[in-house]
């Protein structure tokens, strides 16, 4: 037997309401969480170092930097929408 591929399924939208329109919470979390890594990297520095891992700080440093950045952006992209 071969599967009819000419087949085709009605496709639908549900009519869900997005979670976060704007994208506030969810850069929010990746922001909260690089913030973190870069804590942890900032402890565990030397032993990161010795694994030739160092940049990982930096790598951290800069997520955290971009995700306050873009929070700022969206949430004056917010205010302007709401207002």
């Amino acid at each position: 037997m071969t599967p009819d591929h000419d087949h085709q399924l009605p496709t639908l939208q549900a009519p869900v309401k997005a979670l976060d329109p704007h994208g506030v919470q969810i850069v929010g979390l990746g922001t909260a969480l690089f913030a973190i890594g870069t804590l942890v990297c900032w402890w565990q520095l030397p032993a990161l170092v010795a694994a030739d891992k160092g940049w990982w700080l930096s790598t951290a440093l800069v997520g955290t930097g971009l995700g306050v950045l873009a929070l700022i952006v969206l949430l004056i992209l917010r205010h302007r929408r709401l207002h």
